[in-house]
This record gives structure tokens, C-alpha cells and sequence, in this order.
């Protein structure tokens, strides 16, 4: 049994934390996001000409760079943590570091989320 125990241990510890992580950026491309249009926008110059350009196309990958950007800003305080620890595995606590930038970064798409609808 301590192998399943070690196995249910590693999956909450590690991959549940990434699992809530990539959901929480995922939630940061929505169009709700006040970054939406300017990503968009920038969007627009590079895809321009390309089969990317297409309106269902072009709105998912505006949301998925936002997303991404939104991973990769985020995971910049964890791998300072790592580095400053000389860690060279992610742990649990960098991981929630990690979940936290992200959470941050995603504040403000998730306030216009939860925020009533005004008329």
C-alpha cells in the first residue's frame, strides 16, 4: 500500500497543483479579460495574411497567448524561489507560489466574472 499512497500523495501534491494552475490560466484568456483587445490587436499585425486570420481562429488564439503569457509571467516568482533554494525539482510550495502569480494575474478577468451584471 505505500506505493499507492506515495502515488496518491505525489498526484495531489504535484500534478493537482499544475491541473489548478492551467485552469486558472485558462480562465485569464477569456474575452472578459481587459487585456483581450490589445493582445488582439498586436495579433492582428503577425497573423495578418496568414491562415491563422480567420475570425474563429484568431479569437482562440488570442485567448490561448493570453494564457500562455499569463503561465510564463506567473511561473517567474516560483523559479526565483527555485533558484534562490537551489532546488532542481518543483516543489509543492513552489508550485502554490506559482498558482498564487497566477491567481494574480487572473484577478482582474475574475472580478468582472463574479461582478453583477450592470444594465
Amino acid at each position: 500500500m505505500d506505493g499507492v499512497e506515495s502515488f496518491r500523495e505525489r498526484f495531489l501534491k504535484r500534478h493537482l497543483l499544475v491541473a489548478v494552475t492551467l485552469g486558472v490560466a485558462y480562465a485569464a484568456g477569456l474575452d472578459v479579460s481587459p487585456a483581450f483587445d490589445a493582445v488582439s490587436f498586436y495579433l492582428a499585425s503577425f497573423a495578418r495574411g496568414t491562415r491563422f486570420f480567420h475570425p474563429e481562429v484568431f479569437y482562440h488564439l488570442t485567448s490561448l497567448a493570453i494564457s500562455v503569457m499569463t503561465l510564463l509571467l506567473a511561473g517567474v516568482p516560483a523559479a526565483l524561489y527555485e533558484r534562490a533554494r537551489g532546488l532542481q525539482q518543483s516543489t509543492p510550495a513552489s508550485l502554490l507560489i506559482w498558482l498564487a502569480a497566477t491567481l494574480l494575474l487572473t484577478l482582474p478577468v475574475l472580478l468582472r466574472l463574479l461582478a453583477p451584471m450592470e444594465e
